[in-house]
């Protein structure tokens, strides 16, 4: 399939009459406090943050017109979020008193199965995941009817990305009532790898690596205090691929969490990735290189296997499972109940039936199917094994 897709026509008739913006930090922070009418972002460093991301989108991601506006919306919404929930804590200070029980933490590579189990394990009612209007606006509205408003802009939200790209939405679907990753709570931290994955920011990518990410994960914790605390506890299931990246991070501040790594032959995986984000990027510019962002994704991958390798070396006690792509695709009850029994839940007639009804639901390729060569991203199975190698040694059944 052809990399050379075209925009829909509302996006190209913005580009043609309207010019690239600019992003401005100072103006994104006062406009996001005009707006909430607060101005406290909870730490000192947080302007930095935005700034060297501002720089490197100005100066590296060359976005056309209308993908500046999106990103310009994006951040003053990821602002507005910040302000609005640390007032909202201020305001509620029981908050921060909830009990989280020990989440089960979805860690693997892209396009390893982490959307499909996390939708399978999120079914079981005893369980739940971050839903996509949550992700959007975890805080809740003030006046009447607060809730229904919040899934309505979610719904609006996923239309609109439809729109934009039906390849992307075909690769990754984005329900407004299905499980997100939480990557989109920690977001609001600066901290995550969402830039990177929707544009062109290597210096912000290179920065961002080697910040203190027990802040992102103090942020997440607080988050799933404040959701929990608008409905009952569960078991959270928690999935991003970022996770592998601070796997240290998360034995600090999640300890009896079971973290589950999803795994899947490289050869597989990374090209079908690339592509995503591929198509991704192409929301927001028309200058996307297809071989840089295998080159960049392809040391971002080995740099986050070698990252939880090391991490699960330090701490032989915490516990992960292993879960591998082919048995939760060929069995997926029979992956889920090896799971349930090696974290000690029971599997009941009740959770089965659950379980059935999402694959139901979830069916691969509800959007259409995804076609990719990986050629067009200059990779071969040949130069994957080799980057791989030392993963592929750990694990020689991919």
């Amino acid at each position: 399939m052809s990399l050379n897709t075209n925009d829909p026509f509302l996006i190209r008739a913005y580009n043609r009459l309207c010019s690239t913006a600019k992003l401005d930090a100072n103006q994104l922070l006062t406009a996001a406090q005009k707006a909430i009418g607060a101005t406290d972002f909870g730490e000192t460093a947080y302007q930095e943050r935005l700034e060297r991301l501002c720089q490197s989108i100005n100066q590296e991601a060359q976005l056309h017109p209308f993908g500046a506006f999106i990103s310009k919306e994006r951040l003053k919404g990821l602002l507005k979020n910040r302000l609005r929930a640390i007032q909202y804590l201020q305001q509620h200070p029981a908050i921060l008193k909830e009990e989280l029980q020990p989440p089960l933490i979805i860690a693997g590579l892209q396009r390893t199965g982490t959307t499909f189990l996390q939708r399978l394990l999120a079914s079981d009612t005893n369980n739940r995941a971050l839903l996509s209007w949550e992700a959007l606006n975890p805080i809740p509205f003030s006046g009447a009817n607060e809730q229904k408003k919040r899934i309505r802009q979610a719904l609006l939200s996923q239309k609109a990305l439809r729109y934009m790209s039906p390849i992307f939405f075909s690769i990754h679907p984005v329900e407004f009532d299905s499980p997100e990753e939480d990557i989109l709570l920690n977001d609001m931290t600066l901290l995550s790898a969402i830039p990177e994955a929707t544009m062109h920011v290597p210096s912000f990518s290179q920065w961002v690596t080697h910040q203190d990410h027990s802040i992102a994960y103090d942020w997440l914790f607080k988050m799933l205090q404040l959701l929990q605390w608008q409905t009952k506890p569960k078991t959270w299931i928690l999935k991003t691929p970022q996770h592998l990246e601070y796997m240290d991070v998360i034995v600090q501040k999640f300890p009896q969490s079971v973290v589950i790594h999803t795994h899947r032959h490289p050869k597989e995986c990374i090209p079908s990735f690339c592509s995503m984000v591929y198509h991704s990027r192409k929301i927001f510019s028309t200058h996307v290189d297809a071989k840089e962002v295998a080159k960049h994704w392809l040391n971002k991958n080995i740099y986050m296997l070698q990252k939880t390798m090391q991490a699960r070396k330090a701490h032989p006690d915490f516990k992960v499972i292993d879960v591998y792509y082919k048995d939760l695709t060929k069995d997926p009850i029979g992956t889920l109940q090896q799971i349930y029994q090696q974290i000690g839940r029971p599997w009941t007639t009740q959770v089965e039936s659950e379980i059935k009804q999402a694959m139901l639901q979830h069916k691969k390729n509800k959007y259409g199917k995804h076609h990719y060569d990986m050629a067009d991203f200059g990779l071969t199975n040949a130069s994957i094994e080799q980057a791989f190698s030392f993963y592929l040694e750990q694990h020689p059944n991919l």
